[in-house]
């Protein structure tokens, strides 16, 4: 019991915030496109061109920024958002928004988080995961993942019945009735709440867990057990040096020749390695369902295919990564999933309400408990 008590209370008010703000980040980007509308949006054009050549002019003609990501489905309502790494000395933008048409500068943003619309949605996201302390956050909110886990599993047993016939006792836990009295309601909701979404609640606890200690707990133990196995690359005789546009079409005959029917997405610039990378999706919008996209990468320079990441065809390892997030964040089963999530939310935080009320309620019996051993003893 005092378990459950006290590691509750702890936690209680990061985990409400984290709750709420969860709900909203299942939908970040839509949020993040209707707060900047004024980028993202532009007057309907009666027909658009590709969007990697458009891509490539603008990189020739803006030496001072080098392009990192764009998406290849764009609207024609829509304008084209780049993700780019900016030249030293240039101004503080890490994204520019280009016409559907004519390809020209329309828009730019520093998408770093920060009070303002343009940096709202990366704000919400880094105090959500951070509580925007950076990787002390990080360890913060990991440590009360790992409270609420706990907290799940203690919440569970104290529902047993002490004394009785357990299921018939037991039965009764998970039953919720408005003609209760107001006190009663709260424990039954609390209580009964807890029981029926204690899986997914152990689930989304269990990821959180995972997600803020990613690089010290998770990623070594699913380096020590699970296997990486390398995907042997298809023959491809590639043609350089590759552009944007050259690179599509690269991706398009290799992913025919793997009999891959998913469909190019996103075009992405590795500066490290000096490659060009073609992210692929079962509908050409990059989403993070199941255990997200497929990524194909070629050596800029030779044009040849340099590596294949896939977790659904041999990459087991990089599997046990990909499903975290999308499980976490409910894009995992596209709209039926982030429902769930959003629902999972609300009601964690009615249960952090319904835990302090309980608590509140509970505490002066407590305290005339305490005040009685004590005066037994003396």
């Amino acid at each position: 019991m005092a378990v459950h008590r006290y590691s509750g209370l702890a936690i209680l008010a990061f985990l409400g915030f984290a709750a709420l703000s969860g709900c909203l980040l299942v939908y970040m980007r839509p949020l993040d496109a209707w707060l900047n509308a004024d980028l993202f949006r532009d007057a309907p054009a009666a027909s658009a061109p590709d969007v990697a050549p458009l891509v490539d002019r603008f990189a020739r003609e803006h030496p001072e920024f080098t392009v990192r990501s764009f998406p290849l489905a764009v609207a024609r309502d829509a304008r084209i958002p780049v993700m780019v790494y900016p030249t030293k000395g240039a101004h503080p933008v890490d994204q520019v928004f280009l016409d559907r048409v004519s390809g020209e500068v329309e828009g730019r943003r520093l998408t770093h988080p920060a009070f303002n619309r343009h940096g709202a949605a990366e704000l919400l996201h880094d105090a959500h995961y951070t509580l925007m302390l950076g990787t002390y956050g990080r360890w913060f909110m990991g440590g009360m993942a790992l409270a609420w886990l706990i907290s799940n599993i203690v919440g569970a047993y104290l529902t047993f019945p002490a004394r009785g016939a357990f299921w018939k006792q037991w039965k009764r836990t998970w039953r919720f009735s408005f003609k209760s009295v107001f006190s009663r309601q709260m424990l039954d909701l609390h209580r009964a709440s807890g029981l029926w979404l204690l899986l997914p609640l152990t689930v989304l606890a269990f990821t959180s867990m995972c997600l803020n200690f990613f690089n010290e707990l998770y990623a070594p133990v699913v380096e020590r057990f699970v296997p990486e196995h390398e995907i042997a690359l298809p023959q491809d005789e590639g043609r350089g040096p590759l552009d944007f546009t050259a690179a599509l079409d690269q991706a398009r005959r290799v992913a025919k020749g793997m009999e891959e029917s998913w469909l190019p997405a996103t075009a992405i610039r590795d500066r490290e390695e000096d490659r060009i990378g073609v992210t692929l999706t079962d509908s050409g919008v990059l989403r993070y369902n199941d255990l997200g996209p497929i990524y194909l990468y070629f050596d800029r320079a030779s044009g040849k295919l340099a590596e294949v990441i896939d977790p659904y065809h041999g990459n087991t390892n990089l599997a046990m990564y990909r499903w975290l997030y999308p499980l976490h964040s409910g894009h995992i089963a596209g709209i039926p999933s982030e429902l769930a999530i959003v629902v999972l939310g609300l009601v964690v935080f009615a249960m952090c309400v319904t835990g302090i009320y309980l608590w509140w309620k509970k505490r002066p019996g407590r305290i005339v408990q305490r005040r009685a051993r004590k005066g037994a003893r003396t």
